[in-house]
């Protein structure tokens, strides 16, 4: 594993190099958003089909314990798809203070904005944690209530 100073002083180098660091924080702050926006896409994507491709009258026709679970499991895949959300939004803020630092070639400021105890990981990595919870929680009762739907063959 490779250690990096605390006192940030290995971003202290050319200011070509400066830029070229801060210019690849740009493009992976970007390509960690559009990653995060797939989990969001695909929870609601997972709600949506959900709704209307089970047949409704089979849907009222289950226990209501499962009816409950399905609901409930639906609003936490929700919940984590705002989560996710959040952290993107969080994401591009962070971004678009990284980018800022171009015009300085400020390396050290970047780095705190990215990964730095203002970061947006310490900040905002919550908001992906929870996703993560709330959609993988949520995901499993929906997926049992449809696994139920499948076995019970009414």
């Amino acid at each position: 594993m490779v250690d990096f100073p605390d006192d940030l002083s290995d971003l202290e180098g050319p200011e070509e190099r400066r830029l070229g660091y801060i210019e690849s924080m740009v493009e992976v702050a970007g390509e960690d958003a559009r990653h995060v926006m797939l989990y969001v896409t695909l929870a609601l994507t997972a709600i949506l089909v959900t709704l209307t491709q089970l047949p409704f009258d089979r849907l009222v026709g289950m226990p209501l314990a499962f009816r409950c679970l399905l609901l409930l499991g639906l609003i936490l895949v929700g919940a984590g798809a705002s989560c996710f959300f959040r952290y993107v939004r969080a994401l591009h803020i962070a971004r678009m203070g990284i980018a800022r630092c171009i015009a300085s070639a400020d390396a050290k400021h970047a780095r705190q904005l990215w990964a730095g105890e203002v970061g947006v990981w310490e900040r905002r990595g919550h908001f992906y944690r929870w996703g993560m919870k709330l959609s993988a929680t949520g995901g499993c009762a929906v997926a049992l209530c449809v696994a139920y739907l499948l076995l019970n063959g009414d």
